[in-house]
């Protein structure tokens, strides 16, 4: 089967890397313009624009892959398929209408749950234990197409977004081979989605890391989780009413069950130095932060970071 696949960050990657290695036959890759990066702001490519070049790959960036001269270069290919991950542009529906097939999309959720830019993230914010990968027909709505297979795990309790995906990135790699196995032997199954059991998974703010000491535990460790490692969760520690507020970044915590004399503290409030890190008070316990980042420094273990910023029980974490 020939195949254009579009896609752009490193999910995508693992599913370019098993199609090379495939039967099938990659006639383009369309992935996204190369942007800015890091302080320097030089240009630099997306995960999938490197591995391709590897591959010796013809490689399209466009601004708008639904140019009329992008969708000129899509139809001289060919193509009996178009498999798209995390690209990062809609698809027209006269893009949709190119391939001899469809254009099947691997989704990093069960759906039709948590369509949208951050399935793993919102998944895992939202205490879900359970996941998987979803291969789908594509369709101008977003994430709303017939659903072809699906591949289901466990989220583990201290798993984290970046963990989680490099997991599901493998896979959708698995999956879409399958799928497209399926397409070409006509005994794939087209299944419409439930719209009743919807849900939505937008793309993740910065502004989203914020820690609310206000919230239950679990809510507080799931929330550090899910944001880990972008965009991040930070939270502000107070030493006193006098000191200046130092942002962190808080990137690795434990639940633990807190006394009475714990939960009558205000939430945020530093309890104890223990061997597992800070503990923090919550509404109804204690959280103990295990690793962080102050701002503009390194990344560090809780025990490492007591030990150069002189951190005591009393001291605060904050909202803002």
């Amino acid at each position: 089967m020939n195949v254009i696949f579009v896609g752009t960050p490193e999910f995508a990657v693992p599913c370019l890397s098993s199609l090379v290695t495939s039967k099938h036959k990659i006639v383009a890759v369309v992935t996204q313009p190369d942007r800015p990066k890091g302080r320097s702001k030089i240009p630099c490519p997306p995960p999938v624009k490197e591995v391709s070049q590897k591959f010796g790959l013809t490689i399209l960036q466009p601004e708008n892959i639904n140019s009329e001269s992008v969708m000129k270069q899509l139809q001289y290919f060919s193509p009996d398929c178009i498999i798209a991950v995390a690209f990062g542009q809609f698809l027209s529906s006269a893009v949709l209408r190119i391939p001899r097939y469809q254009c099947i999309n691997i989704h990093a959720s069960l759906l039709p749950k948590f369509r949208g830019a951050a399935p793993i993230n919102r998944a895992i914010i939202q205490g879900e234990t359970t996941t998987g990968v979803t291969s789908m027909v594509m369709t101008v709505k977003m994430d709303a197409g017939d659903i072809i297979a699906q591949k289901t795990t466990p989220i583990f309790p201290d798993e984290n977004g970046g963990e989680l995906e490099v997991r599901l990135a493998s896979m959708g790699a698995e999956l879409l081979l399958e799928t497209i196995d399926l397409i070409e032997t006509g005994k794939a199954i087209y299944t419409k989605q439930d719209e009743k059991a919807v849900c939505f998974a937008p793309k993740l703010k910065n502004e989203d890391g914020l820690i609310q000491w206000s919230l239950e535990t679990h809510k507080i460790h799931n929330l550090i989780r899910g944001v880990t490692p972008a965009p991040g969760a930070y939270t502000y520690y107070a030493k006193d009413d006098h000191h200046e507020k130092k942002r962190i970044i808080v990137q690795k915590t434990q639940i633990h069950s807190g006394s009475e004399l714990i939960v009558s503290l205000n939430p945020g409030t530093v309890t104890e130095i223990a061997p597992c890190g800070i503990h923090v008070a919550t509404p109804d316990g204690c959280i103990c932060i295990t690793r962080l980042q102050p701002e503009g420094k390194r990344a560090m273990d809780a025990q490492e970071y007591v030990r150069g910023y002189k951190i005591t029980p009393g001291d605060m974490f904050v909202s803002q």
